[in-house]
Formats: structure tokens, sequence, C-alpha cells
């Protein structure tokens, strides 16, 4: 080293580390809200599609797919990907074909923190 060269002081090099501190506790939190609302946004698309899916296979038979209770996407595969999942649970979704004319629908995901979270379609309404 040449006289009169000086490097960083211990407390110059302290002020950074706490600045750089404070910036990563301000960004993580808000990177993860973005995160999780791309998620949410991503669920609630799916299950647009979904919906629709059924929308087409009852155009096209003149009625929803037969069956009662919750039923998964293997019956409708040919309308839709029957491989869709919940991008923050990771399962799959659900329906079931409601009303005395089994004229309507509901639709959610497997899992309670899916559909409390997400939304659901409710007789073939979307509730968030």
């Amino acid at each position: 080293m040449k006289n009169g060269t000086r490097g960083f002081t211990l407390v110059e090099l302290m002020i950074v580390v706490v600045i750089l501190g404070i910036l990563s506790a301000i960004a993580i939190p808000k990177f993860r809200d973005v995160s999780e609302s791309a998620k949410t946004a991503s669920c609630r698309s799916n299950m647009r599609t979904i919906a629709g899916a059924l929308q087409l296979y009852r155009a096209e038979h003149n009625e929803y797919p037969p069956g009662n209770g919750w039923k998964t996407l293997n019956t409708i595969s040919r309308y839709v990907h029957a491989g869709l999942l919940c991008p923050s649970t990771g399962l799959g979704y659900r329906y079931r074909i409601m009303g005395r004319e089994r004229d309507t629908f509901s639709l959610r995901g497997w899992n309670a923190n899916c559909w409390r979270n997400h939304g659901q379609f409710v007789e073939g309404v979307f509730e968030e």
C-alpha cells in the first residue's frame, strides 16, 4: 500500500450492512405478497377455465356430466387439462353438479385453504 491510501473503516462497512438489512427487510415481505397474489390470480383463472369447460360440456351434451358428489376433472378431460393444480396448494380441483334439474355446478380446489383464499364457483357464479 502506498502512504495516504485508505480502505473502508469498520464503521463504514457496518453502516452499509445495516442499510442492506433494512432494504431487505422491506423488500422480502413485498415480494412474498406479490408472489401470493400472482398464485391467487392463476388459481382463479384455472377455475374460470374449468367453469368454461363445464359449460362447453353442457352445450354439447345438453346436460352437465352425470353422477353425484364431488368429482375430479377426469370426467371432463376432453374439455380441460385434468392435471390443473392450484399453484398455492399444489392440489387439483373438484366440481359437483347441483340443483333439482342438475342445471348448475359448484367448483373449488381440493384443499380448504385454496377455496377460502382464492374463491370458488357456487351455483355457477364465482364468489371471492
